[in-house]
């Protein structure tokens, strides 16, 4: 489960142009579930997001993973509060807690499907066979080994889509973040999304999507909707 306690967010603290993007928001998100933050643009959903993922820090108020366990020889994390974790720690966290879906995608033009799908990983000083050979089971599982020597920017957007999902799967995440993965997506391709997203959340993952499309928030399957307004949460289903 990830806890949000009284956070708030402000940008240019102390400037006149100093503005608040998360007001004072507490929220529970279980894990192994769907769950949709939801609201129109500069409702402050991407900047939660942001907060959730560890992609950044909270001016004030306390972010707790209490289902997150990391080991390694220098450090282990068995759960608890991150918001004032050193940077190290928390690059740590993201790495091997979340996989990542970016609203562009953020794909590496000129760069292979294969070498995309494996960049995350590089950090992780996995033997590169094995790394290759997870990233090649990822793209056969959503379709697109037979692409995996072509370039990234030769691929369709339903295939750059699937691309990005392998990519944020490559680190076996225990949670994913999707941040308005369906903005410049067709009907079909974005239900074929959501299918997938729900697949993951039916393997036992997290998943964490911000959107305004009905097609995400609006799904019956979708376990639970915060509807945020100006920074806020405003309701909860």
């Amino acid at each position: 489960m990830i806890e949000l306690i009284d956070t708030r967010k402000v940008f240019n603290v102390g400037k006149p142009n100093e503005f608040t993007a998360v007001h004072d928001v507490s929220l529970c998100i279980p894990s192994s579930r769907v769950t949709v933050l939801k609201g129109p643009s500069g409702s402050g959903k991407t900047t939660l997001l942001s907060l959730v993922g560890c992609m950044a820090r909270p001016t004030s108020g306390r972010i707790i993973l209490s289902s997150v366990r990391l080991h390694s020889p220098l450090w282990e994390f068995s759960g608890g509060e991150v918001s004032s974790l050193p940077e190290r720690f928390l690059t740590e966290i993201r790495r091997h807690t979340f996989g990542f879906i970016f609203q562009q995608y953020h794909l590496i033009r000129g760069m292979s499907v294969l070498e995309n799908v494996m960049l995350p990983a590089y950090p992780c000083g996995e033997p590169y066979g094995l790394l290759k050979r997870r990233a090649m089971a990822l793209l056969d599982q959503f379709g697109i080994g037979g692409k995996a020597a072509s370039r990234m920017e030769w691929l369709s957007g339903g295939e750059a889509q699937r691309l990005a999902i392998a990519r944020a799967l490559i680190n076996d995440p225990q949670a994913i973040i999707a941040d308005e993965p369906t903005a410049h997506l067709d009907s079909r391709l974005s239900e074929e999304l959501m299918a997938i997203l729900l697949g993951l959340r039916d393997q036992g993952k997290t998943v964490i999507i911000a959107s305004h499309d009905p097609i995400v928030c609006d799904s019956q399957r979708v376990d639970g909707v915060f509807e945020l307004r100006d920074g806020r949460v405003v309701s909860t289903t």
